[in-house]
């Protein structure tokens, strides 16, 4: 059971049960038409139930494991045939009085109507809310509801990188190098990686990377390397950014993660980009909230677990490494850092955003321009034409591209006069 702590008032927890069940049944297609959940609080006795479809025992298995998910300690309270109730332990699990008064839920499974109701003596616990809420969204997952659809609903963006190639990337040849060797040849080839496996070890594991990190200062390329990965292995690229997980109800944060990783194995496989991973997964030797602790579990159960994501590769994107958990940091087969660009870099880059200069004058960008990044880079080249773009319409000229001089000008007003 959760802690005492986190219990809240009948009044809270119905405003909170009423508004994700409503934004849920409003997301479903119009000609889905479900009743919201059932609240009551009579006797002392909360209680919440809702109608649900016959269960298969695939299903059955599905609630089960949401309920350990969010329940610690829970026994079998009745296992018959349509009648399957579990009831929640007490925390000394040596300890049995009261017990009956702890959460208790229970599935009904008739040839007519089927439903599920969970009831506790006195308040729930905001994780007892979270089931209720997750049992609800899961009974009621309509069929088109495929998986992309709740990548969607989870805040996450499918992007496609078709099209894209290295050549979006200047210079970083050992970047790519280790990304071909890492990412991109196991994806193409998972076979040839699984034949040797079985050949080298006495019990058959896959030698296949499920996690890579990317290191570096912002704007050097990260997100765009993950997108050219994509298109390059035509995997689903499943970007997702850290408020897409965050909730102000507790637990929730995690499910969301776990969520996510759920529709991308049902996808088939995909990449998970996880943007800022050290927002979501910081050192466990600093201060924690117990959220984030809670989504860092879910990561590293997915990342090597018992429930590992098996056909999803994980890449996340940090410039902060150090303030990454310990455990977390072993759970990565590899790490990539992207470094800052050097002279020659920086002006092919230059090269890629203004085309009509001569090598030599993007040279000088280059030698001018120590220290930034590559977007620093594209956003001083953006500056340049639209500065020049007002001059043309002022003057009435040609829309021709901008002269060398507007980029010195540019590139000097960015650094600041350097």
């Amino acid at each position: 059971m959760a802690d005492d702590d986190h219990l809240i008032s009948y009044d809270k927890m119905k405003e909170q049960v009423e508004k994700e069940a409503r934004a849920f049944i409003d997301d479903l297609p119009v000609s889905v038409e479900i009743p919201p959940p059932a609240l009551s609080f009579e006797k002392g006795l909360t209680r919440i139930s809702f109608t649900i479809k016959p269960m298969s025992e695939s299903v059955l298995f599905d609630f089960i494991g949401s309920i350990k998910k969010h329940i610690a300690n829970v026994r079998i309270h009745s296992f018959d045939e349509g009648y399957f109730a579990f009831q929640a332990l007490n925390k000394n699990l040596q300890k049995t009085d009261g017990i009956y008064d702890n959460l208790k839920i229970e599935f009904f499974s008739l040839s007519t109507s089927s439903k599920i109701e969970i009831s506790k003596k006195g308040n729930l616990s905001q994780e007892e809310v979270s089931l209720a809420v997750d049992l609800f969204r899961m009974a009621n997952e309509s069929s088109t509801d495929d998986p992309l659809s709740r990548l969607r609903k989870l805040g996450s963006t499918v992007i496609d990188g078709a099209g894209m190639d290295w050549d979006y990337i200047a210079g970083y040849e050992e970047v790519k190098r280790g990304i071909r060797e890492s990412i991109i040849l196991p994806l193409k080839n998972p076979d040839v990686y699984d034949t040797i496996a079985k050949k080298t070890r006495r019990v058959f594991e896959s030698n296949r990377p499920r996690a890579v990190l990317f290191e570096g200062p912002p704007g050097v390329g990260k997100t765009t390397a993950a997108r050219i990965i994509a298109g390059e292995t035509n995997v689903p690229l499943v970007y997702v950014p850290v408020e897409s997980i965050m909730s102000k109800w507790y637990g929730q944060s995690s499910q969301n993660l776990a969520g996510i990783f759920d529709a991308c194995e049902d996808l088939g496989g995909a990449i998970i980009f996880l943007d800022e991973i050290d927002s979501l997964a910081g050192s466990r030797d600093q201060n924690m909230f117990e959220a984030t602790r809670s989504i860092l579990s879910v990561l590293l159960r997915k990342l090597d677990g018992i429930d590992a994501a098996m056909n999803t590769i994980t890449i996340g994107a940090t410039n902060r490494m150090g303030d990454l958990d310990h455990a977390l940091m072993s759970r990565f087969d590899q790490t990539i850092t992207f470094p800052l660009p050097n002279q020659p870099e920086r002006s092919a880059i230059f090269s890629n955003y203004a085309v009509h200069l001569t090598p030599d004058e993007c040279a000088v960008l280059g030698e001018r321009s120590d220290g930034l990044a590559g977007r620093n880079i594209k956003d001083i080249c953006e500056f340049a034409e639209r500065r020049w773009v007002r001059m043309v319409l002022v003057k009435k000229l040609d829309p021709e591209a901008p002269p060398f001089e507007y980029y010195k000008q540019a590139l000097r007003l960015w650094t600041g006069g350097r």
